[in-house]
């Protein structure tokens, strides 16, 4: 059974495309050194502890030094709540498992925070 190595804390706007995730893959006989040319791995999603099925996007991408993104789509990330991004490549790294949080975006919860504000000061 393959180690896994686990990120989290990346957040993502729900219902949004083009959203990147990074991903740090090391080898799985140390679980220390980076892991540079990986293509083609294995990508799933988990939304909210449903069972892991194929990325809709999963666009992969190289970034250097053992880093690369996985970029997501709308249908990726069209559940409110926790993600868990899954990405495998058999025999040469460790899983990764990188835990998300989907919700509003930044501005819509800016947003939401000037209307309760306004609605705050109408009342006092």
């Amino acid at each position: 059974m393959a180690k896994a190595i686990t990120h989290d804390g990346i957040n993502l706007g729900n219902g949004i495309s083009g959203q990147k995730v990074p991903v740090r893959l090391v080898d799985d006989t140390d679980g220390e050194t980076l892991e540079t040319g990986v293509s083609s791995p294995t990508i799933q999603i988990s939304k909210n502890g449903a069972s892991f099925a194929s990325a809709s996007d999963g666009t992969w991408a190289e970034t250097g030094n053992g880093w690369y993104t996985v970029r997501l789509d709308d249908t990726d990330t069209s559940a409110v709540g926790w993600l868990l991004l899954r990405v495998v490549k058999s025999g040469t790294s460790r899983e990764s498992h990188i835990v998300c949080n989907v919700s509003i975006s930044s501005s819509e919860e800016r947003n939401n925070m000037m209307r309760l504000r306004t609605v705050y000061q109408r009342t006092l």
